[in-house]
């Protein structure tokens, strides 16, 4: 599948913003925007409003906006579950499980149906309309490459979100809704403890020392454990007081 987006897309003007230079850009970061993909973990530089220069880490991912216009996005590190959906405990802890989920969300007069996912590093939830996804379509084009059938079972199963573990001659395959993909669909060689051995790998769910990409003051990039200044410590959960990193994620707006 080509890029989703051009590298004239990736404008320099919001990326100045964070205080990211594209030129000197790593190139695995550039290559998961031109995927329409989230990154991994970056280190931004963003100021607030009160003129405090603040440094955290997140994930950037392009998307298009209902113009067809690139829009760049930020999803900073949290210790809980960024969102402003009424999930019920039950829809959590399966989001923290790992698992991808259907809910009907209410946007001004409308309803729409959305998969969400929750990318375990940020915590912050991925979505993407249900009918968008174009999930039968995906289906297919396994079917034609791999030269199988699906039951309806097995298809339903996909189309709520489901992972579904193949068999291909003698080997076996799994296939499944992943929003950090751009097709929104992935496809492995392996069972379904591949599928979550994966999964955990690139959640870090596994290890819990993370890791990205940071800055270092010439300006180049190194990639290493996240830093200890920005290890998110067991905090109560009745503060009156706000935290740098919860008032960039209010700040960080490109537009």
């Amino acid at each position: 599948m080509g890029k989703l987006f051009g590298e004239r897309e990736l404008s320099k003007k919001d990326f100045e913003r964070i205080d990211i230079d594209v030129r000197s850009m790593p190139k695995e970061i550039k290559e998961k925007l031109l995927n329409g993909e989230l990154t991994p973990l970056v280190e931004i530089r963003d100021q607030l409003d009160n003129g405090i220069i603040a440094t955290m880490p997140v994930k950037l991912r392009l998307q298009r906006d209902t113009e067809g216009n690139a829009v760049l996005k930020a999803y900073p590190v949290s210790r809980d579950i960024v969102s402003d959906l009424k999930l019920q405990d039950a829809e959590q802890k399966r989001l923290q499980a790992g698992e991808v989920i259907q809910k009907d969300i209410r946007e001004g007069n409308r309803t729409r149906t959305m998969f969400l996912q929750l990318d375990q590093e940020t915590k912050s939830l991925l979505k993407r309309e249900v009918n968008k996804a174009e999930i039968d379509k995906r289906i297919d084009e396994l079917e034609h490459v791999k030269g199988i059938t699906l039951g309806q079972n097995q298809r339903q199963a996909i189309r709520e979100g489901k992972p579904v573990e193949l068999e291909v001659g003698d080997t076996k395959v799994t296939v499944g809704v992943d929003l950090r993909q751009n097709s929104g669909f992935k496809a492995i060689d392996g069972d379904m403890s591949e599928w979550k051995r994966q999964q955990e790998i690139k959640w870090d769910m596994a290890n819990p020392g993370q890791m990205g990409y940071w800055q270092t003051d010439e300006n180049r990039w190194e990639y290493k454990q996240v830093q200890e200044k920005y290890k998110m410590p067991e905090a109560k959960k009745e503060t009156k007081e706000k935290t740098v990193k919860e008032e960039v994620r209010q700040t960080i707006r490109f537009k």
